[in-house]
């Protein structure tokens, strides 16, 4: 399949080339969940009540949505674990059960009639992953069994309370609750808001959609194609805002609150791009190997980063700065807060600048990824012109504050890490 890297810089739509790259990712995920279907046969036998090689032919069929849904992910990546011998026998009880959740899950979607025994999870719950469904259980029922059944759409669960997670959009909801989607978030804690907080935060997350569909359709349909989930998020430090994806999450990131629907949508485009390349990798690997774990200098942080850090930077710099762009132009903001807006859009497109620099100089890239890194050049430069309308002020203090952090921490105009090269003279000083 050829790719053509335009698409994969911007949004592209939900297209022909986009759904190709989904199916490979899907067909990689039916290749992993039948393996690991294999091994639960050899599993303890307190497990066979749940038929999981069943489970597994059932989920196997599809649909692709269920298969690439961001739990569906997280269940595969651990099950690596088991298969590589990572994991204790002790905890099969704990991780092969969920199964059977994506199952009932399928169900509901294809209207199909069936039951399936299914585990409580510690906290009194069972989710229906995959969907915006659960039920809540009495506290004795943790760690036990249930029964869910399922009747054309309709579901229901002896001794448990039918409940729905909160709707941002049609396809996309918040989940703090399922386990399945909080196991990797590690990065921030996790907020548990008010059900009065819930609402505020999803009424401006669907707000933010609402000014991405408006700037940017096809990123728009990309993203309501593929994100399922978005995890809340404290903020203790009270920053603007933080948020935190994770490779084997995808179709999920997680996310804090502001009242900032502006910022918000231009965190939504930052998160979401990572989503892209991680689902890209299905297909390349874009860096060859060995490349990614290189550290460099990153304009972003005081510390060095690695060199596939800055591919994924300036990848979602790139959309941040295009949507940022077009904002300035559609809306009316006070001046205060225009001269904010461009600064920060100036220095996304510094820092771009800085990271495909750093990429291009020291990456070794495959075909693919040398032809991307090009059209991210070319569009970066079209940003530029775009940048001619801002007022001079707010470029020169954009441009003010990354030479102070360069100054900092960069090796003089190099791609390195000022302190990780002394480090690096220093120990081969002693030799």
């Amino acid at each position: 399949m050829k790719l053509d890297e335009g698409r994969w810089v911007l949004g592209g739509g939900a297209g022909a080339q986009w759904r190709a790259v989904r199916s490979l990712r899907v067909k990689q995920a039916r290749g992993e969940l039948k393996a690991l279907g294999a091994l639960a046969k050899k599993g303890p036998a307190s497990l066979k009540r749940f038929g999981l090689d069943k489970t597994v032919s059932y989920l196997s069929a599809g649909p692709d949505s269920l298969l690439l849904f961001p739990a569906m992910d997280c269940w595969l990546s651990v099950g690596r674990s088991f298969k590589s011998g990572d994991r204790p026998a002790a905890e099969w009880e704990l991780h092969f059960p969920f199964l059977q959740n994506f199952a009932a899950a399928k169900a509901v979607l294809s209207g199909a009639t069936c039951s399936f025994p299914v585990r409580v999870d510690p906290n009194a719950r069972v989710h229906l992953t995959g969907t915006h469904l659960y039920f809540e259980f009495p506290k004795a029922m943790a760690g036990k069994d249930a029964l869910v059944e399922v009747s054309r759409g309709a579901v229901r669960a002896k001794g448990g309370v039918a409940k729905e997670l909160t709707p941002v959009t049609e396809s996309l909801w918040l989940d703090y609750r399922d386990p399945l989607i909080l196991q990797p978030v590690k990065v921030h804690g996790v907020l548990r808001p008010s059900l009065e907080n819930e609402a505020r935060f999803a009424s401006v997350l669907a707000a933010a959609m609402g000014l991405i569909e408006r700037f940017d359709a096809p990123l728009h349909k990309e993203i309501s194609d593929f994100l399922r989930v978005i995890v809340p998020l404290e903020n203790p430090s009270s920053m603007g805002s933080v948020s935190s994806s994770y490779r084997d999450l995808r179709g999920a990131f997680c996310l804090s609150h502001t009242d900032d629907v502006l910022l918000q949508a231009e965190t939504i485009v930052h998160e979401f791009c990572h989503q892209k390349l991680n689902l890209l990798f299905a297909v390349d690997p874009l860096l060859l190997p060995g490349q990614g774990g290189e550290i460099v200098y990153s304009p972003l942080r005081p510390d060095p980063r690695r060199l596939g850090g800055m591919l994924l930077g300036a990848h979602a710099f790139i959309g941040v700065g295009r949507f940022l762009i077009r904002a300035l132009r559609e809306m009316s903001f006070s001046k205060k807060d225009r001269h904010s807006i461009e600064r920060n859009a100036a220095k996304r497109l510094f820092h771009t600048e800085l990271m495909l620099r750093t990429l291009s100089g020291y990456g070794r890239l495959t075909e693919f990824g040398a032809r991307l890194t090009l059209r991210m050049w070319r569009e970066l430069m079209l940003q530029y012109h775009d940048m001619l309308d801002f007022d001079p002020a707010s470029v020169a203090a954009a441009r003010k504050e990354i030479g102070e952090h360069a100054g900092a921490f960069r090796l003089g105009e190099t791609g390195f890490h000022s302190g990780a090269a002394r480090n690096v003279l220093s120990k081969k000083a002693k030799k």
